[in-house]
């Protein structure tokens, strides 16, 4: 009887000992590793830049807060951005500061933005001039990394910028780190 107390106890004390050396994971749960696996990665703020036509020639700058869509069959992307184009030639700066979003997946983009026209100088007399203009636009896309987009500029404003065309191609690229690692991007 004494033994079998005695051998109770020692099968105690291992179980007990063992269970403290045994309850950590040794894998770590947080982080899948299936080639397959789908997920959104943290949005980030990156820089976007781009050009453009427009009647004359843009650039773009700005910031875009972009998330990224990884699945097995192509990438998507998402994102809403502020940036300022600015048209230049010999005879006046025309800037226009908007804010805007898209969306990618795949080799095709759609988005859209609104945009505040600043004209300077636009006459003999020096006036300034001022409009806001919505621009749906569509096209296509490198897995959001680059885009190439058709616009069509729909005035909001009784006032419209009539030095430049309603049609506008753009080409914008976001300048997100996530694209070439993204097996350790941080995620949602």
């Amino acid at each position: 009887m004494r033994t079998g107390r005695i051998l109770q106890g020692v099968m105690m004390l291992v179980v007990g000992i063992l269970s403290h050396t045994v309850d950590g994971q040794t894998i770590d749960s947080t982080r899948r590793t299936q080639p397959f696996e789908k997920f959104w990665t943290r949005s980030r703020t990156v820089p976007k830049f781009g050009a453009g036509i427009q009647d004359r020639a843009f650039v773009e700058v700005g910031l875009i807060y972009q998330s990224i869509y990884k699945h097995p069959l192509s990438l998507a992307s998402r994102g809403g951005y502020f940036s300022v184009d600015v048209f230049i030639d010999d005879k006046n700066l025309l800037l226009g500061p908007k804010a805007g979003y898209e969306f990618t997946a795949g080799f095709l983009g759609i988005g859209g933005d609104v945009t505040y026209f600043i004209d300077n100088n636009y006459n003999e007399a020096g006036d300034d001039r001022k409009a806001w203009a919505f621009t749906p636009k569509i096209g296509l896309s490198i897995l959001g990394f680059a885009n190439i987009f058709y616009g069509y500029e729909i005035p909001i404003s009784d006032e419209r910028i009539s030095t430049i065309s309603r049609n506008r191609f753009s080409m914008t690229i976001n300048l997100n780190r996530d694209y070439f690692n993204l097996k350790e991007a941080p995620r949602r």
